[in-house]
């Protein structure tokens, strides 16, 4: 049956824009009232009357002129107006269609809520209302009931986990709606700017998924029609999976729709799911039988009960209506990423007698290779998004450490969980994320990783294999335990501070051991001593604290000391046994100067970046490229780079240094040589293809060749390897008498 054409003065509109918050400057948000301007402006343009449109708004000072401009009469966005609005006065709208659109700072509370913040926040007090309630409300009796035969909800907010510390500081988020639902059958359109555990992205002062809505809802209405939000969506779908592919973004809309049209459906738009091929059909039948087989002769109670277990899970509803087939559970499960995990556990929870065999679990593995399931994967995301980048890199650390080096993303904390699900599973044993999880959790403190136990254990039980994760939970907790009480060169690095001062190259110096966290001073020298004596006495520090071709010792100077040939400086000497700094020990350079503040995140980004990648990956500066803005502009283009290298000469190098520090390169390769010969295949060959991470390693052995041959362009290799997350102790008191 064909719909009438919409009149669009019959249409209601609430619009909230949350972009000053009460808390610290970090929490304002630049952009929500641009969008809302612009979603007022498509409303408007299709014949909405202003006076049906109410604009809530915390603007930041510099939009509060356009924001008064188009809507002169806005209200505050606060907790009090949004409750009035919500809950009073939409009783009175007389209209056929409402449209309700939220842009602001949103978040996961405790219980995985999702709260979308008003401006009341602060730093330390998280105040926010329900989204899900926020739907549940649209069918009760807070809008007329024999009126809005229709609502369309937009929300523009991220739905990410909060950071350690944060996480207890959220307040349960507002449950707009506390009465029944009596229309139960009033269709919503919801739209949702990404899924769980994820960030709405902004990009030029506006965002991405208001940008592409709003495009596909111009081109929808063009002429005045109204639009097809199907087709809207599937234009909003097509977009994100096309910037996807161009920058890897992670960021996916989702959306619900119920009783759209008469009938109830998640809807998957996007481009269309490929059709499974004969092995697959072959698997999903075999998955359908054997289910059938558990379920008994009357399925139909059992599937309702799998379905229910489901869509407890699942953010979409059952495509259709009524008690599911088996093959409609098989299929529903199949449109979901851990579906299938999730379908298989709910049917192991009903017939704990009977547990599906061998065969379904293979067909399963087949049609899709994702062993957690939805609440699973959705926890463990939330839990590494809790950890700051360290702690994430620390998880990449336990998985290296367990598994080898792998491609790992510790600044993205659902590719993370999905990169370490991904690892190979070995056949009948513990999955290798469990034994990540636990290995990580084995060494590290805080309640994250207790409950980063809680969740492991969990999915072992699930797997039927608790006493084997528990075997190995007490192993991983006896290595951390040796580790604890280890000798003082075990695990350690060793940080030495050079300070420049007084004639003839007098240095002042500090000395400090590092494991972990754990931080030791060992010495401060602040009366300068000669270049002979400070390192005397830094040897007899390395030999009563480091460790021979382990310990790294990373000495941080001032930008005009990086080419002080550190790595050279004799240990024994005059002894027999004479050898170089840099031979015994992984030796580097960092420098805290022309560091910006308010460029940290550029540094912590390239640094991330360290993790999973090879000497290849670093950037090549040519012996032109030498000039301040020419380096930066050069970095600027290759910005996932984790560094650079360079064979330039060394009147240019003082500029190389300034750029890419001020840049954020944490690691760059240099030839000290005054006239470098060296051209870029010569560096990558000396560099190798090893994981970038054993760098400090590969320059050690390239510095002992160097040793044995004064010819060999190794020796003169220097490297600035600076972590972002392993900062220089604080100062000792350099107090001479």
């Amino acid at each position: 049956m064909t719909r009438a054409p919409h009149d669009w003065r019959r249409t209601h509109a609430v619009i909230v824009a949350v972009e000053r918050y009460n808390g610290s400057d970090d929490l304002n948000l630049d952009g929500p009232v641009h969008d809302a301007v612009e979603m007022r402006k498509w409303l408007t343009g299709r014949g909405v009357p202003a006076e049906n449109i109410q604009l809530l708004a915390s603007p930041l000072e510099h939009n509060r002129a356009a924001l008064e401009a188009a809507h002169p009469h806005y209200r505050p966005a606060e907790r009090a107006d949004v409750r009035r609005v919500f809950q009073d006065e939409l009783r009175a709208i007389d209209a056929d269609w409402l449209w309700v659109y939220w842009a602001g700072h949103g978040v996961q509370t405790q219980g995985g809520r999702w709260s979308l913040l008003y401006p009341e926040t602060r730093d330390t007090d998280l105040q926010g209302a329900d989204a899900d309630s926020l739907i549940d409300l649209m069918r009760t009796e807070h809008l007329p009931w024999d009126g809005v035969d229709r609502v369309t909800v937009i929300i523009d907010a991220c739905r990410q986990a909060l950071p350690a510390g944060v996480h207890e500081l959220a307040d349960t988020p507002d449950l707009l709606a506390r009465t029944a639902q009596i229309r139960p059958e009033r269709p919503v359109y919801w739209m949702r700017a990404c899924q769980a555990g994820a960030v709405a992205k902004q990009r030029q002062g506006t965002g991405q998924f208001t940008s592409a809505l709003l495009r596909q809802l111009h081109a929808a209405a063009a002429g005045g029609a109204e639009p097809d939000l199907d087709r809207v969506w599937q234009g909003v779908v097509e977009e994100f999976a096309r910037a996807r592919d161009a920058d890897g973004g992670r960021q996916r809309p989702t959306v619900y729709v119920s009783d759209w049209n008469q009938d109830v459906r998640p809807v998957r738009l996007g481009p269309p799911a490929p059709p499974l091929d004969p092995e697959k059909l072959r698997f999903r039948e075999t998955l359908v039988l054997e289910a059938s087989g558990l379920l008994g002769p009357d399925p139909a109670g059992p599937a309702a009960r799998v379905a229910a277990r489901l869509r407890m899970e699942f953010t979409e509803a059952l495509p259709a209506r009524g008690t599911p087939s088996v093959e409609e559970l098989v299929d529903w499960a199949l449109a979901h990423e851990h579906g299938i995990a999730t379908l298989l556990h709910a049917l192991d929870e009903l017939t704990p007698d009977r547990r599906i065999g061998a065969r379904a679990r293979e067909a399963c593995r087949r049609l899709q290779p994702q062993w957690l399931t939805c609440a699973e994967h959705t926890e463990l995301v939330a839990l590494l998004a809790r950890l700051d980048e360290r702690g994430r890199e620390d998880v990449v650390a336990a998985a290296h450490q367990q598994f080898g080096p792998t491609a790992l993303p510790a600044h993205d904390p659902a590719a993370l969980a999905d990169a370490l699900e991904e690892l190979v599973p070995r056949p009948h044993q513990l999955p290798q994320l469990l034994s990540v999880v636990e290995h990580f959790a084995a060494f590290a403190e805080g309640a994250v990783a207790t409950e980063l136990r809680t969740w492991a254990q969990a999915c072992a039980v699930r797997l039927g294999m608790k006493e084997v994760l528990l075997d190995h939970r007490a192993r991983a907790a006896d290595r951390a335990e040796r580790a604890r009480t280890a000798g003082p060169a075990e695990g350690r690095s060793i940080q030495i501070r050079l300070h420049p001062s007084g004639p003839g190259q007098r240095r002042a110096y500090e000395v400090w051991s590092r494991r972990g966290a754990e931080v030791d001073a060992l010495a401060k020298v602040d009366t300068p001593a000669a270049p002979e004596e400070m390192r005397r006495g830094i040897d007899a520090l390395l030999a009563a604290h480091a460790r021979a071709t382990e310990t790294v010792v990373e000495f941080f100077v001032p930008s005009t000391d990086l080419e002080l040939d550190v790595h050279c400086w004799p240990l024994d000497a005059g002894k027999p046994q004479e050898r170089s700094l840099g031979t015994d020990f992984p030796v580097v350079v960092r420098c805290a100067e022309l560091r910006q503040p308010e460029r940290r995140h550029l540094w912590e980004r390239r640094w991330s970046r360290v993790s999973g990648a090879t000497p290849g990956d670093l950037h090549w500066l040519p012996g032109h490229t030498h000039s301040f803005a020419q380096v930066r502009a050069a970095m600027e283009r290759q910005e996932t780079a984790p560094g650079a290298m360079t064979a330039s000469p060394a009147r240019t190098r003082s500029e190389i240094f300034t750029a890419c520090l001020f840049d954020g390169v944490p690691v760059l390769v240099w030839d000290t040589g005054a006239e470098p010969s060296l051209d870029e295949r010569q560096l990558r060959t000396l560099l190798g293809s090893e994981p970038l991470e054993h760098l400090p390693q590969r320059l050690r052995k390239l510095r002992l060749e160097g040793d044995a041959d004064d010819g060999h362009p190794g020796r003169r290799l220097a490297l600035l390897w600076d972590d972002p997350h392993r900062p220089l102790p604080e100062p000792l008191d350099l107090s001479a008498p």
